[in-house]
């Protein structure tokens, strides 16, 4: 949800909040391929089977390169207990049983 939020605090003049150092990297993957994602589950008698997919770009950004992209001043605030340093999908089965890959860039949708 950081890319919305911080996307909400630029619109509305605030500076965007980075929880810790901001150097924890995450997959962001934009909505539209997960959606894609399910849809090609659905309709696919293979992943009927229980099967379980990592959906995700396969690439990783940190949320400090995140906020340059988005733009604005930061405002750094305490860490959360428990969170991930890092997140990175390996969406190879996903593409071998769905045929599924990622289609939106997180550059692109930034528009940077």
């Amino acid at each position: 949800p950081v890319v919305g939020l911080f996307q909400k605090m630029k619109d509305e003049v605030k500076k965007l909040t980075v929880v810790g150092d901001g150097l924890s990297r995450r997959d962001f993957t934009h909505v539209s391929d997960v959606v894609n994602a399910n849809l090609l589950a659905m309709e696919n008698d293979k992943a009927c089977d229980c099967e379980v997919f990592n959906i995700g770009t396969g690439t990783n950004f940190s949320v400090l390169e995140l906020a340059d992209m988005i733009g604005g001043e930061i405002e750094y605030i305490l860490p959360r207990e428990g969170e991930a340093k890092e997140t990175l999908a390996d969406f190879s089965k996903a593409e071998k049983i769905l045929g599924w890959g990622p289609k939106v860039n997180l550059k692109e949708w930034i528009g940077s």
